[in-house]
């Protein structure tokens, strides 16, 4: 009988701590622009150079889930990158946790799209404001 290892047995529990690129484009689409858009680019060369803690943030920030999962075929929902281009071109992004969506405006350079979705993805702490409506009640 063979025996799972601690860290195979996390990863098939929790997803591999280290977030694949071609794992998660595998599974992204881009329905508000073609695939050879500026943005799509853009978003890709922001994400290769991240670090896994920081494609972490990513994940939690517009997924609600800090791992992809080690099967990826039995996903409700795919990872969306929505180019919204009625959003101020200096906009943060806005993520959609429920359908794995992130709506960006059309950033004009990488630098610009890395510094805002990092920090959106920083300053969100929690989704859907679920601890400031507890707040609210006291």
């Amino acid at each position: 009988m063979d025996f799972l290892d601690w860290e195979t047995f996390e990863a098939r529990c929790t997803g591999d701590k280290k977030i694949s690129i071609e794992r998660l484009k595998s599974i992204t689409s881009y329905p508000n622009c073609p695939n050879d858009h500026e943005i799509v680019g853009r978003f890709w060369r922001m994400f290769e150079a991240w670090t896994d803690e920081e494609r972490s943030r990513y994940l939690k920030f517009v997924w609600g889930r800090s791992r992809l999962p080690m099967d990826l075929k039995g996903l409700s929902y795919k990872h969306e990158v929505r180019l919204m281009e009625s959003m101020d071109k200096m906009a943060f992004p806005q993520a959609h946790t429920c359908f794995f969506q992130i709506d960006v405006p059309n950033y004009e350079t990488d630098e610009i799209m890395a510094q805002r979705i990092s920090t959106a993805c920083e300053l969100c702490g929690e989704m859907d404001t679920d601890n400031n409506a507890a707040e609210d009640l006291d």
